[in-house]
């Protein structure tokens, strides 16, 4: 599942890293106010916190604003997760390549 909630990515971390296993974590782009509340509430197992929920409501009526807080939201969880994680396997929603490229701009890898 994609990884919203950073609190929830840490503590599962915590216990597995006695297993030393590399782990690729999942991102989801959030397209919309819509699609968050998608996510949150129709997908087992996704928690988007209440914080994001919140950031995209700021944006519910201008389309490529929400777009770009999706954007901004996804590269921000990326940074935070990079040092734990193997790799990232990121969703393109709706086929939007240039949604993933613009994630990926400017993080450094190891």
């Amino acid at each position: 599942q994609p990884v919203f909630d950073l609190d929830i990515f840490h503590s599962f971390m915590k216990r597995i890293e006695h297993l030393r296993i590399p782990l690729i974590a999942g991102l989801w782009p959030l397209a919309s106010l819509r699609n968050a509340e998608f996510m949150n509430n129709e997908v087992p197992g996704c928690h988007v916190p209440d914080h994001l929920m919140d950031r995209m409501r700021a944006h519910a009526d201008a389309k490529e604003a929400g777009r770009a807080e999706g954007i901004a939201i996804a590269h921000e969880t990326l940074e935070q997760m990079k040092e734990s994680i193997a790799g990232v396997q990121i969703s393109a929603p709706f086929g939007r390549i240039d949604t993933v490229m613009n994630i990926l701009d400017g993080v450094r890898l190891r």
